[in-house]
C-alpha cells in the first residue's frame, strides 16, 4: 500500500481498528467509536491505542512476517533446497525481485506507516482533552514509544547498512510526526535515529510512574480496581510498551547509532531497575518438564505484543496443534530440520551443546504423533496447573537476554572479561558451561560466541537477521554453509511508488533527460 492510498482511507479505517472492548487483549473489534468522541474520553483513547497494537500485532508485522515468518527465513533457520516451489524459497535466496517477497515487504512497509499514522493521530487529537483522560501520561508515553519503535523497525529493515557512522548520513526512510497525507522526502539515518531517541526519551519521562515498576503489579497483573471505570492501559503492562521496554529500546537504538558506551549505560540501567520484576527464565522450571513450564520464556520479555491468533497462525505454518500444512506453504520441523537446528545452531563447537541447552530441549519437542517436532514457543499449551497469565500468546518486542547481549557487545574490545561475564550470565541460565577467558583470546572470537548465542535465543523473535545486518556479519545456513555479508541481502526493497510519492529517484535508476 503506498502512502497516498494509505492516507486516503485512513480516517475511515482508523475507526475500524480502534474499536472499543472491555479488555484490549481481546483484540477483535466490537462496534465502532464515533470519530468526534474517540479522543475525548478515556474509553476512546484506550481504544485508539489498542488499535495501534492491533496493527502492529497483525500477520503483516509482528504477528508473523516480522517475527517467525519472513524475517526468520532471511536469517536462514530453515532449509528449502528440496522445495524450490515453496512460498519462501525465493526469500531464502534473497531474491528481492520475486513478487511474493515484494508483496510481504510492501505490506510490512504500509502497515508500519499505518501504525505511525495512528500514533500521530493520537498525539494530535488527544492533547486538547488530556485533562479528561485517565492515565493520559501512560497512554501518551506508549504512543511516543510505539512511534519510535515503528520507525526503528523501518530503518532496520529498509535502511542502509551502517558500516561506519558516515553511513548514517545516507537517506533511509521518512520519519513522520504529523498526521497528514503530505509527501515527505526520506530522512538520513542520523535524523531518523535522533528523532526516535527524542520520542523514546519523551516516552520514558511520561512512563516514570508506570505500574510495571511496582513489584506487586509487575508485568502480568491487572491494576484496575473498578469494572465500571476499567482502563485497558492498566492491565498486563508486560504485554504493552512500558517503562522497562522503552529503556531497553534506547539501548538498542544507541547500538544502531554505533554508540556502544551510551548503549551500555542504558543496558545497565535496565538490569538494575527491573531487578525483582523481570528476570531471565527460571532455569529450574525449564529444566524440569512439568505442568507449569513456561516454554515461551515470557518472564523475560521487557515488552511484547499480545497476538490473539498466534497459536492458530503458528500452528498453520509449523504444522502444530493438529494443523496440517503442505510442503510448499508450511515449515514443518521434520527430522532433517530438527537435525539442522541441532547441528548448526545449538551444537556448534566449541561453545555449543545441544544436549545441555535448555532452549533446544524446551522449544523443539517431539509432537504427539512423534513424526515431527513442535516449536513450543508458539504452541498453545494444554491447561497447566499454576500457569496463569504467564503463558499468554505473546511476541516479544524485546527480551531481557538482549540487554545482556548489548552489555556484552558494548564491552568487547574495552573489557573482555566483563563482556564475558554478561555472556556467561545468559549461558549459565540456559544450562551451558561458562566460557573461560583463556578460551576467548581476541575480540573477534568473543563476538563470534556472542553471535552464536543470539542466534540460539532469537529464533522466532525476528531479531537474528537484523542483528546480522547491524554487525554486517556472515549468516550461517541450515545446510551448514555460510552466506557472506552483503548490502544486497541486508536491505529490503522499498515499494517502488514510495519513491514517486516522496519525490525521490529510486536507486539504480537513471533519468533520461531529453531536450
Amino acid at each position: 500500500m503506498n502512502m497516498r492510498k494509505l492516507y486516503s482511507i485512513l480516517s475511515i479505517a482508523c475507526l475500524l481498528f480502534c474499536s472499543s472492548c472491555n479488555n484490549w487483549l481481546d483484540v477483535t473489534p466490537q462496534g465502532q467509536v464515533e470519530a468526534e468522541d474517540l479522543f475525548q474520553t478515556s474509553k476512546g483513547c484506550n481504544s485508539a491505542v489498542g488499535g495501534i497494537y492491533y496493527t502492529l500485532s497483525g500477520s503483516n508485522l509482528f504477528g508473523q512476517a516480522l517475527s517467525y515468518g519472513l524475517i526468520d527465513v532471511l536469517a536462514q533457520y530453515w532449509d528449502f533446497a528440496a522445495s524450490t516451489d515453496h512460498v519462501y524459497y525465493q526469500a531464502a535466496q534473497y531474491d528481492y525481485n520475486d513478487q511474493t517477497v515484494i508483496s510481504v515487504c510492501d505490506n510490512a512497509w504500509g502497515d508500519l506507516y499505518y501504525a505511525i499514522a495512528q500514533c500521530n493521530a493520537f498525539i494530535e487529537y488527544a492533547e486538547p482533552y488530556q485533562e479528561n483522560i485517565d492515565n493520559y501520561d501512560l497512554l501518551l508515553g506508549e504512543v511516543y514509544a510505539l512511534r519510535a519503535f515503528a520507525h526503528m523497525t523501518l530503518f532496520e529493515l529498509f535502511g542502509p547498512v551502517i558500516h561506519t557512522k558516515a553511513d548514517l548520513q545516507k537517506d533511509a526512510i521518512a520519519y513522520r510526526t504529523v498526521y497528514n497525507n503530505i509527501s515527505q522526502g526520506f530522512d538520513t539515518g542520523e535524523t531518523v535515529l535522533e528523532n526516535a531517541a527524542e520520542d523514546l526519551t519523551r516516552a520514558l519521562a511520561l512512563l516514570e510512574n508506570d505500574p510495571i515498576r511496582n513489584g506487586e503489579t509487575g508485568r502480568t497483573e491487572d491494576g484496575n480496581t473498578s469494572v465500571i471505570d476499567y482502563q485497558d492501559v492498566l492491565n498486563f503492562r508486560g504485554a504493552r510498551m512500558n517503562y522497562f521496554c522503552v529503556l531497553g529500546l534506547l539501548a538498542r537504538l544507541e547500538m544502531l547509532r554505533q554508540n556502544p558506551e551510551v548503549a551500555y549505560t542504558y543496558a545497565t540501567r535496565v538490569l538494575e531497575e527491573c531487578e525483582g520484576i523481570i528476570s531471565l527464565v527460571d532455569k529450574a522450571n525449564i529444566m524440569t518438564p512439568g505442568t507449569s513450564r513456561i516454554c515461551n520464556f515470557s518472564t523475560e520479555m521487557l515488552g511484547s505484543f499480545y497476538v490473539n491468533d498466534l497459536y492458530t497462525a503458528a500452528g498453520n505454518l509449523f504444522g502444530m496443534g493438529g494443523h496440517t500444512v503442505s510442503n510448499t506453504m508450511g515449515i514443518v520441523i521434520d527430522a532433517n530440520r530438527y537435525g539442522a537446528l541441532q547441528n548448526y545452531v545449538y551444537d556448534r563447537q566449541p561453545d555449543g551443546d545441544a544436549g545441555l541447552d535448555t532452549r533446544f530441549s524446551t522449544w523443539f519437542q517431539a509432537s504427539s504423533d512423534y513424526a515431527n517436532y513442535d516449536f513450543t514457543k508458539f504452541l498453545e499449551p494444554a491447561e497447566r496447573q499454576g500457569m496463569g497469565v504467564a503463558y499468554y500468546p505473546e511476541i516479544p518486542i524485546m527480551r531481557l537476554s538482549e540487554i545482556y547481549y548489548i552489555a556484552c557487545e558494548a564491552q568487547i574490545g574495552n573489557d573482555n572479561t566483563l563482556a564475558l561475564q554478561y555472556l556467561n550470565t545468559v549461558r549459565d541460565n540456559r544450562n551451558l558451561p561458562l566460557l573461560q577467558v583463556q578460551d576467548v583470546p581476541d575480540d573477534a572470537t568473543l563476538l563470534e560466541y556472542l553471535v552464536r548465542e543470539m542466534r540460539k535465543d532469537f529464533i522466532g523473535d525476528g531479531r537474528t537477521f537484523l542483528m546480522h545486518k547491524r554487525l554486517f556479519y556472515d549468516i550461517y545456513t541450515a545446510r551448514g554453509e555460510t552466506i557472506p555479508a552483503s548490502d544486497n541481502i541486508f536491505v529490503l526493497p522499498i515499494p517502488d511508488d514510495e519513491y514517486e510519492f516522496a519525490g525521490i529517484e529510486k536507486p539504480g535508476t537513471t533519468t533520461n533527460n531529453q531536450n
